[in-house]
């Protein structure tokens, strides 16, 4: 009788990991597609911004790339964070480890170039 105890107490104990590890999972697929909605929200407001800002340039007929600059590269930077959101919500909903990138490089392992204003 205590072969059965320590066996189903065992299988107990892996049912109880395997249930939170599958509520963890939960959370964090919420989390990251709210991360996600939140980052594509705001890249679809910098388009419309942006759009706003070359209309208004055409309209006084100054329209200047320099000027944009700044703006379109934001747009690149929630670009490349809505895809790394993407791959770690994949990640996360495989079961496997989120690839995190870190600040200036990102989960394929290229690097940011920083451009010096001027």
């Amino acid at each position: 009788m205590d072969e059965f105890g320590q066996k189903a107490k065992q299988s107990f104990k892996l049912g109880l990991d395997f249930l939170q590890k599958k509520a963890q999972q939960a959370v964090d697929v919420t989390k990251l597609q709210g991360q996600l909605r939140s980052t594509q929200e705001q890249k679809k407001q910098a388009l419309v911004t942006l759009g706003e800002r070359v209309c208004a340039m055409f309209d006084m007929d100054k329209v200047e790339a320099e000027l944009l600059k700044d703006d379109v590269q934001a747009i690149h930077e929630m670009s490349r964070s809505i895809a790394d959101l993407e791959r770690q919500l994949q990640d996360t909903r495989s079961g496997s480890e989120p690839h995190h990138a870190e600040p200036g490089h990102h989960v394929d392992g290229s690097e940011e170039t920083v451009h010096p204003e001027g």
